[in-house]
């Protein structure tokens, strides 16, 4: 079973090894996402105390795939709200001036990602795709990828998604402010 840390009353190691999740970066960075300043706050916290510790983050191309597709698309809900009848992402929404401006904020974002997180490979080839397919179904196909990374990789995840710890197998440690009651 999967052990959880309450954000609030942990303390990173010197040298500890992070994976931060989509919804973490999304918290820290995504200014649409501004509803819950109360786990902004803390997850800020976190990572400054984790920086301040020199505790690795590690981000990999999916996470940031992640990122990049829910801020467009919670852009393109905002944006579809004030243009009735436009429904197509592709069709209607690509083209315009508020698409490119927010592919914009996204890039200058990620370049500040990039500047905190440190960038590692994904490692296909050394994933066991039956742990993944186990998890899979208690979690979305994503999140059971992250957790047979973090084991292979021997990394903390730092999530606020449930989902990582309903009904987790692996033995991998999870540092959240969203404490299952």
């Amino acid at each position: 079973m999967a052990k959880i840390y309450d954000i609030t009353k942990y303390n990173p190691s010197f040298n500890e090894n992070l994976f931060f999740d989509n919804n973490i970066w999304v918290f820290l960075f995504c200014p649409i996402a501004n509803i819950r300043k109360d786990k902004q706050k803390v997850y800020s916290e976190f990572l400054k105390n984790a920086r301040q510790k020199r505790s690795a983050i590690f981000i990999n191309s999916l996470v940031i795939s992640e990122f990049c597709n829910y801020w467009l698309q919670t852009e393109f809900k905002i944006w579809k709200k004030a243009n009735i009848g436009k429904e197509d992402y592709k069709k209607d929404f690509i083209l315009t001036n508020d698409f490119k401006n927010t592919v914009e904020e996204v890039k200058i974002t990620l370049n500040k990602i990039f500047q905190i997180a440190e960038k590692n490979n994904d490692d296909f080839n050394a994933i066991n795709i039956e742990n993944i397919i186990t998890e899979f179904g208690s979690c979305d196909f994503n999140d059971s990828y992250y957790i047979e990374l973090a084991r292979l990789k021997k990394w903390k995840i730092v999530t606020d998604d449930a989902d990582f710890f309903k009904n987790n197998k692996s033995d991998i440690e999870i540092i959240t402010a969203n404490i299952p009651k």
